[in-house]
């Protein structure tokens, strides 16, 4: 699974909008949009932003767990 993948899964399983994300980014909502389907690149710095924004620690987007849990149709805690 694709960062902006997990991103997602975890936004939608939290009920945090993409609106929220861009606010807490200093973006629109077009850029969110963007990175949501995975046309616009991440940079370090705002992926520490996204985590902030959905009250997860920046480590969870690289863990094979999450993906994991998707393939096999488990939810995990997050």
């Amino acid at each position: 699974m694709e960062i902006h993948e997990k991103i997602e899964l975890i936004r939608s399983r939290k009920g945090i909008t993409k609106k929220h994300i861009a606010e807490r980014c200093n973006r629109t909502s077009a850029w969110y949009t963007g990175i949501s389907q995975g046309r616009t690149k991440i940079d370090v710095n705002t992926l520490i932003k996204i985590a902030d924004a959905l009250d997860v620690d920046v480590k969870i987007f690289f863990d094979d767990k999450l993906s994991e849990s998707r393939n096999n149709g488990n939810k995990q805690a997050i």
